[in-house]
């Protein structure tokens, strides 16, 4: 096998069998497009999943508990160790080899000899322990100015020791604090007014954090792949997109990541684009220089032109899944960042891959893509869905949105203005703790306005209007007590 092209059947007929394992099934569909895979693990489960993938081959927590949470990576952990884990542990055992597991990140349980599993899965995932180490924010802030980045102005320090008016007094407002580990936001915070610095210092009275200004231009996210080479570690930027964070018209927080949006990053400045290629070449030699291979993503934020790192994501992202999907439409599906990430973990022994890192188009991963999504969340308390929005294509015609075809991945949308309904979406009587995400809207176009690149398109804003309408969300406690009226109790 020479053709990097053909890599993806290499890997099926050599390595197989595959799965994937992370928090969403749904971050496995533009894998098994093009890697295709025999189980998947996951937290979430959707009514999508029949359009991409086969019901029993679906290990989910989600699948027999109609509670939608905002899942993460210590609830796949924790339910490993219970039925779960013995239900995927009968499937691994039917295999007559070690099954192949790309995962979303480690899982230490999985590392060690004795942990969750009878019969081994060989995992592509960086090791936990690095994954830890590079997850934590003020780690990256401390090093930024060695390593010879931008840093946004601001401190280490607890936010306990501060008043409100002191602070507001040398960043100005807004201000952000952001806590050392947590993801899609849930460590960081923009303070606006003193409610919300009240709010931060109580529930973390004795935490450190980055205490910074706000930047106000985009927020950018990027992945990229470290790769071993003859000359050392190399690292493989890919093309960026401009961050959707905390519309209103998806979530109830400012900081909230609420999705990607390749097309809007297409229009950046040449030198914009510069500088993320510098700050993720110069992270990942650093990262790189403690042993850290394979994939990993970053988020920065701009202002007056200057780009600024604000956190590593030591494992695959939510924007990794839509990446792969829009190379893959693009006829690039060599280029996928997971396939780089395969090699990777293969090149050491098996000539083929190593072929395959070695000849990686580097500055093809840099073209610009077209394509985004925007992931709605439940805005307010305990939810009960009581819509059905069926997966597939839309349209929005008047004041309704006009299904068009099923389907759960952008390949399934043909024409300019479709938009595709798909990412987990949660079944009728499905009940929606605050926060979670609930489905994503992609299209092959920009999801938000090009002016500022910060707020929804009118397109995308009516869309949203419409998919929560049809989701018709209930209070909890009402619909529980309907339903012990209808029982009798």
């Amino acid at each position: 096998m020479t053709d990097s092209g053909k890599i993806a059947a290499y890997l099926r007929e050599k390595y197989g069998p595959w799965g994937w394992m992370g928090q969403r099934a749904h971050d496995a569909a533009g894998i098994n497009r093009i890697l295709p895979l025999d189980f998947i693990i996951s937290c979430s489960y959707g009514t999508d999943l029949k359009h991409y993938f086969r019901e029993e081959d679906l290990y989910s927590v989600e699948k027999h508990h109609p509670v939608r949470k905002n899942w993460s990576n210590e609830d796949l952990k924790d339910s490993l160790k219970g039925e779960l884990g013995r239900e995927v542990s009968r499937r691994l055992d039917r295999y007559k080899k070690a099954a192949h597991l790309v995962c979303y990140r480690s899982v230490r349980a999985i590392e060690r000899k004795s942990g969750a599993f009878r019969k081994k899965p060989i995992l592509y995932a960086v090791p936990e322990s690095l994954k830890t180490r590079f997850d934590n924010k003020i780690l990256l802030y401390r090093n930024l100015k060695k390593l010879g980045l931008a840093r946004v102005e601001g401190m280490v320090d607890y936010p306990a020791r501060h008043t409100f008016r002191a602070l507001v007094k040398k960043l100005s407002l807004p201000f952000v604090v952001q806590f050392p580990y947590g993801s899609s936001g849930s460590s960081t915070f923009i303070v606006i007014e003193e409610k919300d610095f009240r709010f931060v210092k109580a529930a973390f009275p004795d935490s450190k954090a980055v205490i910074a200004k706000y930047m106000d231009g985009p927020s950018l996210n990027v992945n990229a792949v470290i790769v071993s080479s003859p000359d050392g570690a190399r690292v493989v930027c890919m093309a960026p997109s401009v961050q959707v964070v905390g519309v209103p018209e998806c979530c109830s927080y400012p900081s909230v990541f609420c999705g990607n949006d390749y097309s809007s990053a297409r229009d950046l400045d040449p030198e914009m684009l510069q500088q993320v290629e510098r700050i993720v070449q110069v992270t990942g030699k650093w990262m790189a220089s403690s042993g850290y291979r394979g994939i990993f993503g970053m988020d920065l934020v701009s202002r007056d032109g200057t780009v600024y790192p604000v956190e590593i994501n030591p494992r695959f992202q939510n924007s990794t899944s839509l990446h792969n999907t829009l190379v893959m439409l693009e006829g690039r599906a060599e280029e996928a960042p997971f396939l780089l990430h395969i090699a990777e973990f293969l090149q050491s022994k098996d000539t083929a891959c190593r072929r395959f890192v070695m000849n990686y188009p580097d500055r093809e991963a840099m073209r610009p893509l077209e394509g985004s999504q925007v992931i709605l969340h439940n805005r307010m308390w305990r939810k009960v869905i009581k819509g059905d929005v069926a997966p597939g294509v839309y349209r929005t015609g008047g004041r309704e949105l006009l299904f068009v075809r099923g389907g759960a991945t952008l390949e399934n949308c043909a024409e300019h203005g479709e938009m595709l309904i798909t990412g987990g979406i949660p079944a009728p009587d499905t009940l929606v703790e605050p926060g979670a995400p609930m489905l994503k809207i992609q299209t092959r176009s920009n999801a938000l306005d090009p002016v500022g690149k910060k707020r929804l398109s009118e397109d995308m804003k009516k869309t949203a209007t419409l998919v929560y309408k049809k989701l018709a969300l209930r209070e909890a406690e009402r619909a529980d007590a309907r339903a012990a009226l209808k029982a009798g109790r």
